[in-house]
Formats: C-alpha cells, sequence, structure tokens
C-alpha cells in the first residue's frame, strides 16, 4: 500500500510555499494595479483585498474543531451542568471575537442536566437550526441515526463560531436510542459509553459531512476525555492512509490536543471492556491500545491522552497533580482556564472600563489599568450591581436584603466536595458577628443532579439553617441556578467564598467572574486560586497556606472552619464597615491583577502560541520534557 498523504513536515514545507507564493504574486498585482489607478476608493479596495489575502493564507490552517460534551451558549438552551459547559462556550466566543475559523460539536442533552424524566424538552426548534442531513453511528452492531441542529455563537465583531449539536431523538431510532441526547451526563454505564460513542464517532462523521476535510484541519480539541472515541476515529481514518502505525501516530501528534479537567483518577469515566467491545465496531476495538486499560475497565482520559500530540491541564496545580495520579508516563503543559470578559463584566462596571480603561473590550488585558479608577467610583457601580442582584434575590426568596449589609456569596453545582456547609457550620458565631461587627447577608444558590442524593441533602441543610436562624441572620438560597442567576451574583455580592475540600478544584471559575467586577475572592488554596491569591490584595485564603501538590495535601476540616470563621469576623466584615476606602481601593486591585488576566481572551491565545501554532510542540508526550 502507498501512502497517500505527503508526511506532515513535508506537507508543512509546501503549505508556507504556497502562502509565500500567494503574499508574493497578490504584491506584485497590488503594485501593478497602483501604478494604474490614482482613485482612492479604488486604492482602499486593492488594499483590503491584499491583506484579506495575505491574512487568510497565513491563518486558513487554524481550523479548530472543539468537542465538548456540553457546551454552554444561553439561558434558553439549559444543555449543560455547570464550569465545563461554560468554560466551553466561553472559549468558542472568544475564538469568535478572534475571528478564528472554528467550530464546537456536543450532544443536544434536550432534557438538560437536572431535569427529572417528566420535565420538556427545552424548544430546540425555535432556538436551533435544523441542517439537512443525518450521521449514522454504529452502537452494538446497530445504526443509530443522528440529527444535527447549528447554534451560531456571534462575536464582538460579529464573526461566528457555529455549534454543532448531535441528537438521536429520531422517529428512525427505538426508543432508548433516542434518549441517548436527552439526559447531560444521565443513565447507567451502558448508556453514558453510548453517549461518549455519538460525541467522538458522531462527531468524526459530522467533521466529514460538512466538508472540514481532516488534512485542511489545523486541530481537533478534546475537552475532556467524553470525547476520546474522536481520537480513536481519527487514528482510523490515519490508518487506511499511512503504511504504518507509527506515521499515523506522527500524524495524529500534529493534529490532536486533550484538555484534562479532572483532579483526581476517580473522576475519570470508566466503562467495562466487556461492555465496550460489544459497543464499539470490531475494527476499532482493535486500535484500542492496551495503556488505556486498567485492569478490565477502558479509561477514556488514557484513551485520549494517548492519540493526542499535546495534552493540557487546567491550572499549575492540576498539572502536578495529573502528573503524580496518571500511571502513563506523559508531560502536560498548562494553560489556565479563563472566563470571557463581556459576558461575564456587569453593565455598571463595563461602563466605567470604557472611561478607565477604553481598549478592554478588544483586550481585557488593559484593565490593569483600573489603577487609574476613583475608589469610589467603583464603589458606586458596585453598589448599582449589588442593588440589581438584591432586587431580584428578594422577589425570589421573598426575604429582604438590604444594600447597606455585606453580603457573601456561594453559588456552584451542589455536591459533596464543594462544601457549602462550612459556611454555616458555626451559625451562632455569624450571628455574634452580625451584633458586634454589623449585620450579615448570605445569598446560596445552585442544584444538584438528580442521583445526586448527598447534593440534595445540602440544600436541604442550607434551608433548614435558613429558617432557624433567620432572625439574626439573612440566609438566602435562590433556586433554578443558571447563567443568568450567575452573572447577577458574580457582580453583586461583596465577597465571594469558594470552600472546596482540597485537592478536588481542578480550577474553577465563578472566582474569575467575580474578579471582572471587583469583588475579593475568600477560598479555599485550591485550583486557580493559587495563581491569582495574594492575601489582603486581592482576596484572602482559608486555611493552611503551605499547600503541596500531592494527593495527601488534603484540606483539614477543622482547621478550614477555624480560619474561616477567624478571617471573616477579624478581617473582612472590619474592613467592609470600618474601612470602606480600603475595601474599595481592594477591589480595584482585584480588577487589575485577576480581572486582567484569568479571562479567556488570555486563555486562548495561550492555546494558540502553546498548543496549536507552535510546530515544536508537535511531538509525543515521551518527547516533551
Amino acid at each position: 500500500m502507498t501512502s497517500k498523504l505527503t508526511p506532515a513536515k513535508k506537507v508543512s514545507g509546501l503549505a508556507i510555499t504556497i502562502i509565500l507564493f500567494i503574499f508574493l504574486l497578490n504584491s506584485f498585482v497590488f503594485i501593478i494595479c497602483l501604478k494604474a489607478t490614482t482613485n482612492f476608493f479604488c486604492l482602499s479596495i486593492l488594499f483590503f483585498m491584499r491583506s484579506s489575502v495575505f491574512c487568510y493564507a497565513i491563518f486558513m490552517d487554524l481550523d479548530i474543531a472543539y468537542f465538548s460534551m456540553e457546551i454552554a451558549l444561553s439561558d434558553a438552551i439549559p444543555n449543560y451542568s455547570g464550569g465545563l459547559g461554560v468554560l466551553a462556550g466561553d472559549a468558542l466566543l472568544t475564538m469568535a471575537d478572534f475571528g478564528y475559523k472554528a467550530i464546537g460539536i456536543t450532544l443536544l442533552n434536550e432534557r438538560g442536566y437536572y431535569s427529572s424524566i417528566l420535565n420538556n424538552p427545552w424548544p430546540k426548534e425555535s432556538l436551533l437550526k435544523k441542517l439537512p442531513f443525518t450521521l449514522p453511528v454504529k452502537i452494538e452492531g446497530r445504526v443509530v441515526i443522528c440529527q444535527v441542529w447549528q447554534y451560531d455563537l456571534v462575536g464582538q465583531f460579529g464573526e461566528k463560531v457555529s455549534v454543532y449539536h448531535l441528537d438521536t431523538n429520531s422517529e428512525q431510532n427505538s426508543e432508548y436510542d433516542r434518549s441517548l441526547t436527552s439526559y447531560l451526563y444521565g443513565g447507567d454505564s451502558r448508556y453514558r459509553l453510548h453517549q461518549e460513542q455519538i460525541l467522538g464517532l458522531g462527531g468524526f462523521y459530522l467533521l466529514e459531512k460538512l466538508g472540514f476535510q481532516v488534512e485542511k484541519t489545523r486541530i481537533f480539541h478534546l475537552n475532556e476525555g467524553h470525547a476520546a472515541f474522536f481520537g480513536l476515529a481519527l487514528y482510523d481514518w490515519c490508518r487506511q492512509r499511512f503504511l504504518s502505525h507509527e506515521s499515523a501516530l506522527g500524524f495524529l501528534a500534529t493534529r490532536l490536543v486533550f484538555t484534562t479537567h479532572t483532579p483526581l483518577p476517580a473522576g475519570h469515566d470508566r466503562f467495562l471492556k466487556s461492555l465496550v467491545s460489544a459497543s464499539l465496531e470490531p475494527r476499532l476495538l482493535k486500535f484500542l491500545p492496551e495503556t488505556a486499560f486498567d485492569q478490565d475497565e477502558l479509561n477514556m482520559t488514557r484513551l485520549a491522552m494517548f492519540y493526542s500530540g499535546i495534552a493540557t491541564s487546567v491550572t499549575r496545580k492540576h498539572r502536578a497533580l495529573t502528573k503524580e495520579t496518571m500511571p502513563i508516563n506523559r508531560s502536560l503543559l498548562t494553560v489556565t482556564n479563563g472566563v470571557h470578559h463581556l459576558r461575564w463584566t456587569s453593565s455598571f462596571l463595563a461602563e466605567l472600563y470604557d472611561q478607565y480603561c477604553p481598549l478592554w473590550r478588544r483586550n481585557p488585558a488593559f484593565l490593569h489599568l483600573a489603577g487609574r479608577i476613583p475608589p469610589q467610583r467603583l464603589w458606586q457601580a458596585h453598589q448599582k450591581a449589588k442593588q440589581k442582584l438584591l432586587t431580584w434575590a428578594t422577589q425570589k426568596s421573598g426575604v429582604t436584603l438590604n444594600l447597606k449589609h455585606i453580603t457573601l456569596g456561594f453559588a456552584r453545582r451542589m455536591t459533596s466536595y464543594k462544601r457549602p456547609s462550612l459556611l454555616l457550620s458555626r451559625l451562632d458565631e455569624l450571628s455574634r458577628f452580625g451584633y458586634e461587627v454589623g449585620p450579615l447577608q448570605i445569598i446560596f444558590s445552585g442544584k444538584a443532579h438528580a442521583s445526586d442524593k448527598e447534593g440534595k441533602v445540602l440544600i436541604l441543610k442550607i434551608l433548614k439553617k435558613a429558617s432557624e436562624y433567620q432572625d439574626s441572620l439573612k440566609i438566602v438560597y435562590l433556586e433554578d441556578y443558571d447563567m443568568d442567576s450567575a452573572a447577577k451574583l458574580v457582580a453583586g455580592v461583596d465577597v465571594w467564598v469558594n470552600t472546596p475540600l482540597r485537592p478536588y478544584e481542578a480550577s474553577g471559575t465563578s472566582g474569575m467572574k467575580a474578579a471582572l467586577n471587583g469583588v475579593p475572592h475568600f477560598s479555599v488554596l485550591d485550583g486557580w486560586w493559587e495563581e491569582g491569591w495574594v492575601e489582603g490584595v486581592t482576596g484572602w485564603s482559608i486555611g493552611s497556606r503551605l499547600s503541596g501538590i500531592g494527593v495527601e495535601d488534603r484540606s483539614d476540616q477543622d482547621y478550614d472552619e477555624e480560619d474561616l470563621y477567624h478571617k471573616l469576623g477579624s478581617v473582612i466584615m472590619p474592613l467592609y464597615y470600618h474601612q470602606p476606602e480600603q475595601f474599595a481601593k481592594m477591589m480595584i486591585n482585584v480588577v487589575s491583577l485577576n480581572g486582567a488576566t484569568f479571562t479567556t481572551h488570555r486563555m486562548v491565545n495561550e492555546y494558540v502560541s502553546k498548543i496549536y501554532f507552535p510546530l515544536k510542540n508537535r511531538k509525543r508526550f515521551d518527547e516533551i520534557e
């Protein structure tokens, strides 16, 4: 058999030659036409054409196909669970801002993450565009038909990135197969395995159907291991075109990027080998590497890593922990997560930034100029955002909240390792703070997965505590947590609280959203906070500052609780009530240091410069130092 593809290096060299030829030819035509006309309008058109052709030639191979089990697009499309989906949506929106030629591929998840079986699906027909074709995906020897729905994310300059949703709810499928794209992370292991086949294999077939040629697509980015079967399909494609296994892996190493978001091995998807053998096509089964198995289970993270040319972690601490706990001897690069600056900055703060940091919309790094903002102006803008939040929260809860009282915010997916009850472990002491320092208000929000019994119990505990102490404390729990709720909360509270059980927080992004609005962070030193934390400048730590990097670096429940209450009563609340000008200056520090840094603008730039573009990074893991 003869290889049908030129080796990667020769392809790259040919591409560069073509680019230079186009540019030189275009320049020659431009000069000839320049001499032939003096009309300003014609000159402008010629210059635009020359610039456009050159830019297209340079960036035509920067196409990105981004795979994620969930992508948060808007509140009207509740097909996401939390941070992973919101991050994916923010990343793709940023790619649209930059004008990159990118697409997103996900599942429809039309009954969402939190919905029960009795809930109606969200109205896909009115929110998405149905494409005029279907895709066949083989599962357990039968063909499952996938419909495809399109949604366009529009960047701040009008450029679009399309997100494609795979949907098995077709009359051509059985009742079980029709449900495969209904519930995000739903069902048993067999159901989840089939979902991941739809995403990875169906995503590969979708690219071909859309006309994106594999050899002309620059990057395939797998956001978590759920899409690992795409790497298997891509390898299958390569084996039909390359002479050897090594050549096929070499090609994949120039195209496939994998990001892991899970800090510990227990969080990675695993499927019994017997289940996988019954579900995958025989020709794909033979390509599953032995190193992707943990005894009799297929580990999707290991599978994704095996076929990828580069893998990334989402914070520096997460990288160190992953290197320690993953049994495969691979190195990782770190690209710390971020959030979309325009999506998460309140309109009141945005108006202020327009005045004092005028280029921040194009590049949020210009928020480092926030020191120009008079503290009183920022405080006034924050008060407007806070009033908006409290008015809304009062309407939803029936509890009257006061603008003058310090307000703490805690909002995220309700699960045990997030420890929402830590803040309520000494309510008598909180009541005492209210009398001795100043009144205290706490706003909780979040949801638990339908099958997460512990998460539901945590919500009930919060409601019970709020009822028991309603005379001395204002504790509010807001239901129906979504992107709109999150935007109000991160902008309107005075302090953002995060109490994860270390080291289970790979990154976390809610505190980044708060930072864009000048809200200080009060958190356990885990995830991103180790990189953004400057004690008393950008916020405060909870628990030990001597954070290690290993699995044994775990939170001490008693110490965390003691430190939380000490700092809240002795440092944070006195600063808010007795030194309001200093508190406002601290908010400016938060914007200029963390708000300017932890954005998807910076994150996507790092992916392009450190991961996507440089050929020197296109090596197998074991070649990376």
